[in-house]
């Protein structure tokens, strides 16, 4: 869920006039459809954050949602064409490697 919020607030953020005065500003953000449906994607993340975290191992969940990291790339691919280097790519693969020994450990 927090990767949809991100990309409909990045997809939203491109339509907002950052010139104004915080008024204006305030009154793009509430008028936009994508930013307004990113923050409710961050409020339900909340939620099933918090159910998550009432359910399972606070280590598991805040390991597991490292996948996140790896989603972002690829969400940065496909849809706002973003070049990812070699040592992002590496970052990553040491990311999932981590998340798998962490929950095989």
């Amino acid at each position: 869920m927090t990767v949809l919020a991100q990309t409909l607030l990045k997809l939203g953020g491109r339509s907002i006039q950052f010139d104004g005065g915080l008024l204006s500003i305030v009154m793009s953000y509430i008028s936009s459809p994508l930013i307004v449906a990113g923050f409710a994607a961050y409020a339900l993340a909340a939620v099933i954050w918090v159910y998550c975290l009432s359910a399972f191992d606070l280590s598991y969940v805040t390991f597991v949602s490292s996948i996140q990291y790896i989603l972002l790339v690829a969400v940065s691919i496909l849809i706002f064409q973003e070049h990812i280097s070699m040592m992002k790519w590496a970052g990553c693969g040491f990311i999932m490697i981590g998340v798998f020994f962490w929950l095989k450990g």
